[in-house]
């Protein structure tokens, strides 16, 4: 699909999570409970990309959005110094639910990949996707993606799901 990807801007909170929000609902549905799905999910998201664009380590992170027609239809975050031991992580990578499949999340993968070699040369990237989200495990699989790690994450309070840790090795220059 021919979007263009650009950097985010504070003036994005909302759209990203708003998306943030549609995309949880989406994959998480039947793997976490309903009640966090269909209640505070947007405002929990809200409060998080707030503090993420407008925080002190915004110079250490990327978060770029995918833009067709003036519409955010996707974006990507990765964070430098999360995990020292696995290198940069891929913290979210969402696309309209009716737009996966395009070719959409791949280009944000891409640009999210090439970033983390330029910003973090020899380092690989890792991210840590829920175990039951079969789609998303399928498409980083696509990505050359490996498993390297299980283990249960406390998504919000209360909310406990099992996780995996995919990796990829450094970006070529």
């Amino acid at each position: 699909m021919d979007c263009s990807i650009l950097p985010v801007e504070s003036i994005d909170v909302a759209a990203i999570a708003t998306l943030h929000a549609e995309s949880w609902r989406t994959a998480y549905r039947g793997l976490v409970p309903d009640g966090f799905l269909d209640g505070p999910v947007v405002e929990d998201r809200i409060h998080l990309w707030r503090k993420r664009l407008n925080g002190p380590a915004s110079n250490r992170q990327l978060v770029l959005k995918a833009v067709l027609e003036g519409e955010l239809i996707g974006f990507v975050c990765v964070l430098l110094d999360v995990d020292p031991a696995y290198g940069p992580r891929l913290d979210n990578l969402h696309v309209k639910p009716a737009l996966k499949g395009t070719g959409i999340g791949s280009r944000l993968f891409r640009a999210a990949h090439e970033w983390v070699g330029r910003a973090a040369p020899g380092q690989p990237m890792h991210l840590w996707v829920i175990e039951g989200n079969w789609p998303a495990r399928r498409f980083y699989d696509l990505q050359g993606g490996v498993v390297a790690e299980r283990r249960t994450l406390e998504l919000v309070p209360g909310i406990r799901v099992p996780e995996l840790r995919y990796v990829w090795p450094p970006a070529s220059e």
